[in-house]
């Protein structure tokens, strides 16, 4: 029976992968020569290959169903558009973050989900919006008992 290169657990005839002549469970393949960067040692599991390599192997997986690989389709963030893992995950105003993300488009600052604000597709904090896209002008920042607006201000 055959084992894992990198394990050493005993392979299910079919089942494994081939790097360089020697066979792999699925696990150590992807730990070894899989995606590296955030969400990196990712198991095979999250890859299918969509072609197979031209070098015949002793080790050949034979079952078609596992011979096809693909990157399947990944959630990407609103800010980065780089690959959203569920560890990572932030969904706000119904779009998704990666958690460092989430940071105001204005003055950099991370928030809360909670404390988002949006204009124009971008996220606010609290401040920024209320400095970019709130009321101009005299009285701005004050609360709305100590503003004269028209006809309702008190005679002089």
């Amino acid at each position: 029976s055959t084992q894992s290169t990198g394990c050493e657990k005993r392979l299910t005839p079919g089942m494994e992968t081939e790097h360089d002549g020697k066979p792999y469970c699925k696990n150590c393949y992807g730990k070894r020569f899989g995606p590296k960067g955030v969400g990196g040692g990712a198991t095979a599991g999250c890859l299918q290959n969509t072609e197979e390599t031209s070098s015949t192997s002793k080790y050949k997986n034979t079952n078609p169903a596992t011979n096809k690989f693909a990157i399947t389709q990944q959630e990407k963030c609103h800010r980065c558009q780089k690959t959203v893992y569920a560890a990572e995950k932030m969904l706000v105003l119904r779009k998704i973050f990666h958690k460092m993300c989430v940071k105001c488009n204005s003055c950099g600052k991370t928030m809360e989900a909670g404390a988002v604000l949006e204009h124009d597709d971008e996220i606010y904090c609290k401040n920024c919006y209320g400095r970019n896209f709130g009321p101009k002008g005299v009285g701005f920042g004050l609360s709305a008992a100590t503003l004269n607006t028209g006809d309702y201000a008190p005679d002089s």
